[in-house]
């Protein structure tokens, strides 16, 4: 959709579903819910095994606000493509749906982001029934380009940092720059999507300290990927550092941080 179509105000979620039968009517419920009335839910059905197009059929029809897109099972990447395909609001964001908002998270990043591109908030981990506050970046302030790309090159695999969920973007940069996912990647797409949004922010960043999000972890269950495709993982690595240096490079920055980017190849993606 052209810019001069987007919806002013209006703040599109986009939620990819697979397999998400029993956590989908809690995460959309948390999307329905929120203070900011003024929302889009775009569900992309990802062809899911379980009964999650029926419970997405029931909740687009529910609610005016929801719009359902099914596909055949494609991945995470092509289905949040084509969540950012229909999205018609001014603003974006993105959520799981196993995940949830807090209730008033819309508004609060609506209230940030004043002219900036790019908001980014402090986030809720939530492990079993402990829940912690995770965010790098104290306070609730703007923040100058020059300062936020200090402190991103220092940790650009946390959360914080690479997650998707934990931000507010403005669709007429994604639109306008023809930012999309990249299915070529089997993990790390959020984090390839987010450098290259960075590329194209040009009036630094809102921090938001209060906690937007709780992404949600089940005790036992681990991040860390399996190295049964060695040869697949290292290409990916490779592909993620690509985007990461371009985003210094675009920015005059990559002699000044030459070291720590390179480093960013040989770490392990933890969260923060």
């Amino acid at each position: 959709m052209p810019e001069s179509q987007m919806i002013p105000g209006l703040i599109s979620i986009v939620m990819p579903v697979y397999n998400a039968e029993k956590t989908l009517k809690r995460s959309a419920d948390s999307v329905l819910e929120q203070t900011y009335e003024h929302i889009e839910l775009i569900l992309v059905e990802d062809g899911s095994l379980d009964n999650s197009l029926a419970l997405c059929r029931e909740i687009e029809k529910s609610d005016g606000r929801v719009r359902l897109i099914a596909q055949k099972n494609a991945g995470p990447a092509i289905a949040r493509n084509a969540g950012l395909q229909a999205v018609r609001g001014e603003y974006v964001m993105f959520a799981d749906s196993d995940d949830l908002l807090t209730p008033d998270a819309c508004e609060t990043m609506l209230r940030a982001i004043g002219d900036k591109e790019l908001v980014i908030a402090h986030y809720y981990f939530d492990l079993g029934t402990a829940e912690s506050v995770r965010g790098l970046l104290p306070g609730t302030r703007e923040i100058s380009g020059e300062e936020f790309f200090s402190h991103l090159v220092k940790r650009p695999g946390s959360f914080y940092f690479s997650a998707l969920w934990n931000k507010m973007y403005r669709s007429s940069l994604i639109r306008g720059q023809g930012l999309q996912f990249d299915s070529f990647l089997s993990w790390g797409e959020d984090f390839a999507f987010n450098m290259q949004y960075y590329r194209a922010v040009s009036q630094g960043a809102a921090l938001v300290e209060k906690p937007v999000y709780h992404y949600i972890k089940s005790p036992g269950s681990t991040s860390i990927r399996t190295l049964v495709h060695v040869v697949h993982s290292c290409q990916i690595k490779w592909r993620l550092y690509q985007h990461f240096k371009a985003l210094y490079v675009e920015k005059g920055l990559y002699e000044q941080h030459r070291f720590l980017i390179w480093r960013y190849i040989w770490n392990v993606t933890l969260a923060d």
